[in-house]
């Protein structure tokens, strides 16, 4: 008898040993992904010899219903559903030994970029370049930067898409997102500030070459992040784990960039001045966050012809999330593009536009590890509350990769938009 109770008292404490173990490998792993983040978002990089490799890819079902008035230009297919992976990467790092300079190449075959004016392969499957930029560390503060790199104006974007918040980022973030560049960048880092600069060839830049009507005859991009309280590596995601310290952070980013003196020519234009500035701040609890962005764009025109044609766009995020759970995440989200509607814009919108397109976003995650991005079911409803059809019109990012507006003809107006959306991420 007396050995049974032994064996069983054991066997329970090995039981609980071994989950134990089990929940500190998870957040071990979940720390070196955070980790993995931060490399991310600041641009650092550590040196070393010996090649990583990291894959991350996403599975999407889609459900998309547009309410079309004033005509029948969509008919049935008012509706669009159906399966896609927007995003599937193989990510390369490694250093080159005896020197402080570390290599980033990243390819993406999903597709979900190839719909704008980024180019690509069109989600064909075909490998599309994305990140190929090395870090050369300087000091323990400073890091010299070079190559094709995201370029670091917006913080949501910023963000790694495997530590976005719910299936995706928002529809303004996308629409503003100024995208990948190549160029050359410095960036500074400690326990309370982290600035970058970069010099490239302006927005939208990627894969181009140095003649490329698309790229810039200067462009530069600065932001400044100011760590108010707790660590850099919480804010490399939105997810804020239940029993997290607290920490809030708050920063700022300013672009300007010029075309049209240097070959080729921009004609009808002469030269194309872009102007962007965005503030942001987040702020995480025990188990909850929320983060604000506000970010405005604006284009001016000097034509040959004589004159100028100018537009003004500007817009806004706000989102939340809370923990119910260690592994199920609840979040909301409420986002607004605010278009100049003025008749001497760049590209006007017809009278029967809406200047103003919100889009309100509810969701909830499910991560399968607890503290770990490793694997992770998302699912939202979001709900676009304006007329969107204005958007086909003109986007300076990318509105594709959300899904919405997604196929819908310039001659269609669409009175509400309505999203659902599943998905399940994997990084290993």
């Amino acid at each position: 008898m007396k050995k049974t109770i032994t064996t069983i008292a054991l066997v329970t404490m090995s039981g609980s040993a071994l989950a134990q173990s089990g929940l500190d490998i998870d957040r071990a792993y979940a720390a070196e992904l955070r980790a993995d983040a931060n490399t991310r978002s600041s641009l650092l990089g550590s040196s070393g010899s010996a090649l990583d490799m990291s894959i991350f890819t996403q599975f999407r079902y889609s459900y998309n219903n547009v309410d079309e008035v004033g005509g029948t230009t969509l008919g049935d297919a008012d509706t669009t559903i159906g399966f896609s992976t927007p995003r599937t990467q193989i990510r390369l790092s490694g250093g080159v030994e005896g020197t402080d300079i570390t290599g980033h190449v990243s390819f993406d075959f999903g597709g979900a970029f190839d719909h704008g004016a980024s180019g690509g392969a069109g989600g064909d499957g075909g490998a599309t370049l994305r990140d190929a930029y090395a870090t050369w560390g300087l000091d323990d503060n400073w890091t010299f930067l070079f190559g094709q790199l995201k370029n670091p104006l917006h913080w949501e974007s910023n963000v790694a898409p495997e530590f976005s918040q719910g299936v995706e980022r928002s529809l303004t973030n996308s629409f503003f997102d100024v995208g990948y560049a190549q160029g050359i960048g410095l960036n500074y880092t400690d326990d309370e500030w982290k600035f970058t600069v970069v010099l490239s060839d302006g927005p939208v830049s990627a894969n181009t070459y140095y003649t490329s009507a698309a790229e810039s005859d200067f462009s530069i991009t600065g932001r400044l992040d100011w760590l108010i309280s707790g660590n850099w590596d919480q804010f490399n995601d939105f997810a804020s784990w239940q029993g997290s310290n607290t920490g809030f952070r708050a920063g700022a980013g300013l672009h300007w960039s010029q075309s049209g003196d240097t070959n080729p020519s921009l004609a009808p234009v002469d030269t194309a001045t872009v102007t962007a500035w965005t503030v942001d701040a987040q702020y995480e609890g025990d188990g909850w966050g929320v983060f604000g962005s506000y970010m405005s764009t604006n284009v001016d025109n000097d034509l040959l012809a004589g004159g100028s044609a100018d537009q003004t766009d500007d817009g806004f995020v706000l989102q939340g999330n809370f923990f119910f759970t260690e592994q199920f995440e609840a979040f909301a989200r409420y986002d607004m593009i605010i278009l100049d509607d003025d008749t001497a814009a760049i590209t006007p919108l017809a009278v029967t536009d809406d200047d103003a397109y919100s889009t309100f976003t509810v969701g909830f995650n499910y991560y399968l590890v607890p503290e770990s991005f490793a694997a992770r079911f998302s699912m939202d409803v979001s709900f676009g509350l304006d007329d969107t059809s204005g958007l086909n019109a003109r986007s300076f990012g990318d509105t594709q990769t959300t899904g919405f507006i997604g196929g819908v003809p310039a001659s269609a107006t669409v009175e509400s938009d309505l999203m659902i959306r599943g998905q399940f991420s994997l990084l290993f």
